[in-house]
């Protein structure tokens, strides 16, 4: 079995609606006449006898000297030269195919053609599909028929009337199309060869638009009666109409399906976004914690518990020394260390002088500071010669962001010496911190679960106002960021 039932589908239709006074059982009951005929039911599996029954329904298998004959006493019939040529330009309205020329505006006539060949193949086991000429306006197909597979000019009339309408569905005009025999193949059942023919299609492609503009322009009965043979439209018009409101009810249906797609796919990524900024926010925040947290246990609280100590050591003990007030000049010394360095890491989190004197002055200070808490040699350069109306927001995410960057580089860069540059360049603000220290590989940047998190957080944040980070770094060759911001 070797060609599907919907070929006879569309040519049950065809005769139905144009051709009332035949019956279409009495055909199939000639045809049984001269040799006796049996169908494949896809459901069943089972081997049927043909009937009506059979080629009105689209789940039978058909063998090829059934549909030669069933060809020919419709034909013979109807003998009209151009009879599978028009009933070929209907075939688009078959349920399957018509799913197949969805879109074929928007991918034009050459992979049109390319998805038309593929889609035939479900549907007809006895031929090969080549395209041997794929030029602008201009295409070649060639279909390779199986070994011992006969052919008629009633299906090769079918094939250019299935591939005119196809094109023109694509929104190409002025199409021309013809057929011609490579190998005619076996005459009659058991002869050897195949059957090879050229089709040859010459258009006018057009724009993207335009293919859209014009494969709806085609189905106006008016622009359609212009465009082709009046005479040969006229037995077709009421289909087409027909056939043009399924067309754009279908695709309508589509697009409405792809928007809704879209739109949910949309809903669920900018989701996802606030999630992962929601859940980035509290990471930053605990981070920011444990940060407060170690800076006052590495310093204040060290000061404090020792100027405890020595509070309870003067508390206890029995005796003084001869100038009692030795220990309490030592107390006195550390609780001005602690306040001093509690002062450095308020003053690190949240500067009055950023608020006061701008982003400058505040990254002047904080380079300053932690130069000095940490024994860095880290250069800050302030290239804006005169002060920058900067919107507050801004500004913080710049502090903040340095300031994680430089303590980035306390941890990780394995070097004292630093560079911190703050320009303006084009409209955006830009500061470059650049160490010359241990590097990392980019690629491998998750490896390092502090400085990917940073990286990332900071990164999010610039996106949030419209900025971006830039990071170039090799292994043992040290790093560059920069931070841009907007104006």
């Amino acid at each position: 079995m070797q060609v599907s039932a919907l070929n006879t589908i569309v040519v049950v239709r065809y005769v139905d609606k144009n051709y009332p006074e035949i019956s279409m059982k009495d055909i199939i009951n000639d045809v049984n006449k001269n040799n006796t005929y049996f169908v494949e039911n896809l459901t069943s599996g089972k081997i049927e006898r043909i009937s009506i029954k059979h080629v009105s329904s689209s789940h039978y298998w058909f063998s090829n000297i059934f549909i030669i004959d069933f060809y020919e006493a419709v034909q013979k019939l109807l003998p009209d030269p151009e009879l599978f040529y028009k009933i070929g330009k209907t075939f688009f309205n078959s349920h399957h195919f018509f799913k197949a020329s969805i879109g074929m505006p928007l991918i034009g006539p050459y992979k049109s053609l390319k998805r038309l060949s593929k889609e035939n193949n479900k549907y007809n086991r006895t031929k090969d599909y080549k395209i041997l000429k794929d030029s602008p306006g201009h295409v070649i197909l060639q279909i390779i028929h199986k070994e011992n597979i006969i052919i008629s000019n009633s299906t090769m009339m079918w094939n250019i009337g299935v591939f005119e309408s196809y094109t023109r569905l694509t929104g190409a005009t002025e199409v021309k199309l013809s057929g011609k025999c490579i190998e005619k193949g076996p005459k009659k059942h058991g002869d050897g060869g195949r059957g090879i023919w050229e089709f040859d299609f010459k258009f006018k492609d057009q724009t993207l638009l335009g293919r859209l503009f014009n494969s709806f322009l085609y189905k106006i009965p008016v622009v359609r009666t212009i465009i082709d043979n009046a005479t040969k439209i006229q037995e077709e018009h009421n289909e087409q109409i027909l056939s043009r409101e399924k067309i754009i009810k279908e695709r309508t249906d589509e697009l409405k399906k792809i928007q809704n797609r879209l739109f949910e796919e949309e809903r669920k990524n900018i989701e996802e976004q606030l999630k992962n900024i929601s859940n980035e926010l509290i990471v930053t925040e605990e981070r920011e914690r444990n940060i407060l947290a170690e800076n006052l246990h590495d310093t204040a609280n060290q000061s404090l518990a020792i100027s405890l100590l020595k509070i309870k050591t003067v508390l206890e003990s029995k005796r003084y020394n001869d100038n009692p007030f030795e220990e309490l000049i030592d107390i006195k010394e550390f609780v001005e260390q602690a306040i001093s360095d509690m002062r450095s890491v308020t003053f690190q989190i949240c500067p009055p002088i950023l608020y006061n004197l701008g982003l400058g002055a505040a990254l002047k200070w904080l380079i300053e500071d932690i130069n000095l808490q940490n024994d860095m040699k880290i250069t800050f350069i302030n290239k804006i010669n005169t002060p920058a109306n900067l919107a507050e927001t801004i500004e913080i995410f710049m502090y903040r962001s340095v300031r994680e960057l430089v303590i980035n580089i306390i941890k990780h860069a394995q070097t004292k010496h630093a560079e911190v540059i703050l320009i303006i360049d084009q409209k955006k603000l830009i500061v470059s911190v650049q160490d010359n220290g241990a590097g990392f590989d980019i690629n491998n940047i998750e490896n390092n679960d502090s400085l990917s998190f940073g990286l990332f957080s900071i990164s999010e944040r610039f996106k949030a106002i419209g900025g971006n980070i830039e990071i170039y770094s090799k292994p043992q060759e040290g790093t560059r960021i920069l931070l841009i911001a907007p104006l």
